[in-house]
């Protein structure tokens, strides 16, 4: 469909004006009853309003004066925000508007007029970002960022001409003109013709073109001719450039040539193998025959956040929307039991890190604050533990000692070996060049079963000997690490088939109360025919596994960015490494983890395993070892709406992980750097630290759950948890971390609200209670947010280590008259989280 140089403004339904994203092309000489802003975000254009011409660059305002008729025509790879503003919008809300002209080209500003035009850019992209966020009433916001824009453009902007707009007499005929040229362009039309369909003379109707346009009738024809065939030329890369010349009007190449040459100042083949964009991806995203190229908008909202970043001078403090949520939960009904399942499972690196002081006191922390129940690890084989080397001859060597040590120390504190049996001892390596981690694992099947059968033998019988055959039978022992990705198992899905029933043999000849799970796969790679397979092979070969694991990480793209890597691995040893500190996009479904587990359980029903355990021995809210916001308060929200929405629904959840000092990534020699874990360098606990303090003090009996809380007791105590989850916004779920830093984290969120939960309590007996509320919020129980205000320094002193470990959250302490219906509320800001306790009083 072709466009007519009558520009209707559509707007969305919520907005009375036009905000957009674009990329420019060409869009040919047309006018609309619509006041046009351009503000240039990056690249250069050329703008052309009646016969005068202007370039812009980046960071320029131009505003282009309802029906005036103007050309665009994008010099280069440009991004701009487009601003279309109705004259019905206007004339509602400004008096007078209609008798105004602006003239507001940033590039020729005055002195006296860069206030008001740093403040116009500001609102523009405020708006930019207010319509990606949609908030709570952000079309209100919109519209006084809108009309702030021109209150601005009245007092600095009014111009004293008052022509150049098209006549309103003439417009019907203009329309009937321009709709037949735009119908008829590749034909061999003449000015003649159309005189004679008018019923005009030639002289006149030329003059009237001129005169409305801008243009002489010819330089019209010439430039719709253009901007169709540019389209074709970016859209086909083999056709001709004769054939295209001729399919749109022009006489001859060489017409088209000039033509083309003149308005872009390079030819057609320069112009294409400049701008033409990757047929199998931006073809995709884009439609290359509107005026203004869609595009993904990732990289424009970028520059958005970081031009809001660089106005910082201009900011006021963002008033947030506030939500009011209410809930009556009769405390006297009765409630089922809770097992609180996820305390089964805590998690740390390798088995080596176990060893460590630093993490062994982050241990002793974890069970004196939150007690768990099992410590699940990988690398128990690695190297670093010395448990197995072979003679001169190949005889295996086995040592045991480190194994003991770390054994005896997690059953000192009250946690149970939860062992991955893997990776594979260098020694015993089928191929030692293939490795994971920066202290290297060893991955590649063992280059013999026998061999390998003979350590798994020995580690068990030596386990057994020490500890006891009832007490090992106790601890549980996970096959492998994520073997469906070909840079934890480069073997075949045959050789890893084998290595299990080998494994599962000789365990079981041993005893048939050990405990073996397999395989431990990421259920957000779609690959339910790793599991089915293996559970295939395992009903054919007597040996299904005593419990499932599961790993989950929210990422949606990564089965194709896995694929991506492992191809590139074979070019950069190095390369699994670099990924894992570099941040590639979340999902921006809040509740995947819900919604994956439930499919996952639903194929294990499938398959006939819905009695077997299941535990998830790895879930993060990234894969990423440097994202920022794992630092941050967020971490709380996330991990209270993830523990209650699947409480109790497998048997463990094993947060990935503990402790930030973990070897798969070279060590961060900064303090907050976005790692993993729920406890920082020098043990001081982060957020997320915080919010397992407070699910660990909710009781063993469910009264109710819901949207953001959750009432439990123990005994005669009530304890009511509450969240404010607000998720990551969708710029930041495809990866773009561009408008985030070491000291600035929280911009990467959308719909932030002020939750205010009230919980309306009755069957409680009546009287005297003490209530004590403790909040984690950004100032009270977040060391990321403490250091930030600190200055955020680099290095540490031992009294700077203790003031951050030192926040924890807030406790206030009230005494309670409660009577029937007395409502309990919870006023939270976005990330917070919030545990009430109420205890009678004698």
């Amino acid at each position: 469909m072709k466009t007519s140089i009558f520009e209707l403004v559509e707007t969305a339904d919520d907005l009375p004006f036009d905000v957009s994203l674009h990329r420019v092309n060409y869009v040919p000489s047309h006018w609309h009853n619509s006041v046009e802003i351009i503000f240039v975000l990056s690249g250069n254009l050329e703008v052309t309003v009646g016969t005068e011409r202007h370039t812009i660059t980046e960071g320029d305002v131009f505003v282009i004066n309802s029906s005036h008729v103007h050309e665009v025509i994008g010099l280069d790879m440009n991004i701009i925000a487009t601003f279309l503003i109705p004259m019905v919008f206007l004339k509602e809300n400004i008096k007078g508007i209609e008798d105004i002209r602006f003239e507001c080209n940033s590039s020729t500003v005055r002195p006296e007029q860069k206030s008001g035009l740093d403040r116009i850019r500001q609102m523009l992209a405020e708006m930019v970002e207010l319509k990606q966020k949609k908030g709570e009433a952000y079309e209100l916001d919109m519209g006084i960022r809108m009309l702030a824009v021109f209150s601005m453009l009245i007092k600095q902007f009014k111009s004293s001409e008052t022509g150049g707009a098209i006549n309103e007499k003439y417009m019907e005929r203009m329309l009937r003109i321009i709709n037949y040229i735009d119908e008829h362009y590749n034909e061999p039309i003449t000015l003649q013709s159309i005189a004679k369909q008018e019923f005009l003379s030639v002289p006149y109707l030329s003059k009237f073109f001129s005169e409305n346009i801008g243009l002489n009738f010819q330089s019209y024809l010439t430039s719709i001719r253009l901007k169709n065939a540019v389209e074709e030329l970016l859209r086909y890369e083999d056709l001709p450039i004769a054939d295209l010349a001729l399919s749109h009007g022009f006489p001859n190449a060489k017409s088209f040539y000039t033509a083309f040459k003149n308005k872009y100042r390079m030819t057609p083949h320069e112009y294409r193998k400049q701008y033409r964009p990757d047929r199998e991806t931006e073809a995709k995203k884009q439609d290359i025959s509107s005026n203004y190229l869609q595009f993904n908008q990732s990289s424009a909202l970028g520059i958005i956040r970081q031009y809001l970043r660089r106005t910082e001078s201009l900011e006021v403090e963002t008033i947030q929307a506030i939500e009011t949520k209410t809930y009556e939960v009769n405390a006297a009904a009765q409630g089922r039991r809770l097992k609180h399942t996820w305390k089964n499972l805590i998690t740390i690196g390798k088995a080596q890190e176990g060893l460590h002081a630093d993490v062994q006191q982050q241990l002793i922390y974890l069970q004196q604050y939150c007690p768990f129940r099992y410590l699940r690890f990988h690398g128990i084989f690695d190297d670093g533990m010395m448990v197995y080397d072979e003679d001169e001859d190949g005889r295996p060597r086995y040592n045991f000692r480190q194994v003991d040590q770390l054994f005896d120390f997690m059953l000192s504190i009250g946690l149970k070996p939860f062992v991955e049996l893997g990776f594979m001892p260098s020694a015993l390596a089928s191929d030692p060049g293939k490795t994971v981690f920066y202290r290297a694992s060893f991955t590649s099947p063992p280059k013999s079963l026998d061999k390998w059968s003979g350590l798994i033998d020995s580690f068990f019988r030596h386990c057994m000997n020490r500890y006891g055959a009832a007490e090992v039978e106790s601890w549980r022992f996970e096959f492998w690490n994520e073997p469906e990705l070909n840079v934890f198992w480069p073997g075949s899905v045959q050789e890893y088939h084998e290595l299990y029933l080998a494994t599962y043999r000789t365990v079981k000849r041993l005893s048939a109360g050990l405990k073996i799970g397999a395989p431990g796969r990421i259920i957000t790679v779609t690959s339910p025919e790793t599991a089915t397979n293996f559970f295939a092979f395992c009903r054919k070969n007597d040996c299904l596994p005593d419990f499932i694991p599961l790993h989950f990480y929210p990422h949606e793209e990564i089965e194709k960015r896995i694929q991506q890597e492992e191809a590139d691995l074979k070019q950069d040893e190095d390369l699994y490494r670099k990924l894992l500190e570099k941040f590639g996009g979340i999902s921006p479904n809040p509740d995947f983890l819900r919604e994956r587990l439930a499919i996952e359980l639903q194929l294990l029903a499938d398959q006939g395993l819905s009695g077997r355990e299941v535990y998830m021995t790895e879930w993060n809210s990234t894969a990423y070892h440097r994202e920022l916001t794992n630092d941050t308060l967020y971490k709380a929200a996330y991990i209270a709406k993830n523990i209650l929405d699947n409480l109790d629904s497998i048997d463990g959840f094993g947060y990935w992980v503990l402790s930030d000092n973990i070897e798969e990534t070279f060590p961060s020699p900064r303090l907050f750097h976005g790692g993993l874990g729920l406890i920082a360098q020098y043990g001081i606990p982060k957020p997320a630290m915080h919010a397992y303090g407070l699910l660990g003090k909710l009781g063993e009996t469910l009264i109710a759950r819901g949207d953001g809380y959750i009432v439990a007791a123990r005994g005669d105590t009530i304890q009511i948890m509450t969240y404010n989850y607000v998720h990551y916004d969708d710029l930041y779920a495809l990866g773009d971390t561009s408008f985030i830093d070491e000291t600035h984290r929280y911009n990467g969120f959308k719909e932030e609200k002020i939750l205010k939960i009230d919980i309306a309590l009755s069957g409680l007996p009546l009287g005297t209670y003490r209530m004590v509320t403790q909040t984690i919020t950004r100032k009270t129980g977040s060391s990321y947010d403490r250091w930030v205000e600190m200055g955020a320094p680099e290095s540490l002193t031992a009294e700077d280590i203790a003031y951050l470990k030192q926040s924890s959250p807030s406790r206030q302490v009230q005494v309670l008259n409660l009577e029937n219906g007395t409502v309990i509320g919870s006023t939270l800001k976005p990330h917070e989280v919030q545990l009430i306790e109420l205890t009678p009083m004698v």
